[in-house]
C-alpha cells in the first residue's frame, strides 16, 4: 500500500512537468493528448488515491473485538437448580475487552454483527443442555440426553446484529452438566463481523 501511494505520488509530481513534451512528440505522431485528457487522467488517479485513503483510515478506525476463552481444569460443572451461566474463566485472547472472564458474559461496547461459537462436552452418562443467550432470549442450544457412551460434544453458532449493551453468553440449564479437563473441550468464542 506505501510503495502504491509513493509510486502515485511520484507520478503526480513527473507527469506535468513532462506533458508539454508529450503532447510535442504525440503532435508528430498526430495523436497528441490535450492537456485537457491529462487533467482528467489527475483527477480520476486523485480520486483513486482519495478511496484508497478512506480505505486505510476506515481500516485503521475499525473496532477489533475478539475473545476466546475454555474451562480448563474446572472438572464438571453442575447439575445446578437453576439455569447457571457458564464462566470461561480461562482467555486464549480478549481483544477490547468485551468478554468478561469473571461473569462469564460478553457486553457490546459497539453497535453490529457479530459471530458467536460454543463447544460443550460430558463424560458422564448425565444430562447435558446448555444455550447460546442473547440478554435474556434463547438463541442457539446444544442438548444430549443419557447415552450408553458416556462421551458426548455439541457446538454450535450463531450470527448476531447487537445494539451497545446487549449481553451473550452461555447457560447450563438446571440439572444438567458439563466437563473439561484442561484438555478445552468446553469453550466460548465471538468477534465483531462489522461494526453499523
Amino acid at each position: 500500500m506505501k510503495t502504491l501511494l509513493l509510486g502515485l505520488v511520484s507520478f503526480y509530481v513527473l507527469v506535468p512537468a513532462r506533458a508539454e513534451e508529450l503532447t510535442e512528440v504525440d503532435n508528430n505522431n498526430n495523436n497528441a493528448l490535450s492537456s485537457l485528457d491529462i487533467t482528467k487522467r489527475f483527477d480520476d488517479l486523485a480520486a483513486r488515491l482519495n478511496l484508497l485513503e478512506q480505505e486505510v483510515k476506515m481500516k485503521k478506525e475499525t473496532p477489533r473485538i475478539a475473545f476466546s476463552a475454555a474451562l480448563f481444569n474446572d472438572g464438571y460443572r453442575g447439575p445446578f437448580n437453576t439455569p447457571t451461566t457458564l464462566v470461561f474463566s480461562n482467555m486464549f485472547i480478549n481483544l477490547g475487552n468485551s468478554y468478561n472472564p469473571s461473569t462469564g458474559i460478553f457486553t457490546a461496547f459497539v453497535k453490529g454483527t457479530y459471530y458467536f461459537s460454543f463447544t460443550v462436552f460430558l463424560n458422564s452418562n448425565s444430562k447435558m443442555f446448555t444455550s447460546l443467550m442473547k440478554n435474556k432470549d434463547r438463541v442457539v442450544s446444544v442438548w444430549d440426553n443419557y447415552s450408553p457412551d458416556g462421551n458426548d460434544s455439541g457446538s454450535n453458532t450463531a450470527i448476531l446484529q447487537l445494539e451497545v449493551g446487549d449481553n451473550v453468553y452461555v447457560k447450563l440449564y438446571e440439572e444438567r452438566q458439563i466437563y473439561d479437563d484442561g484438555t478445552g473441550y468446553t469453550s466460548f468464542c465471538g468477534f465483531l463481523l462489522f461494526p453499523s
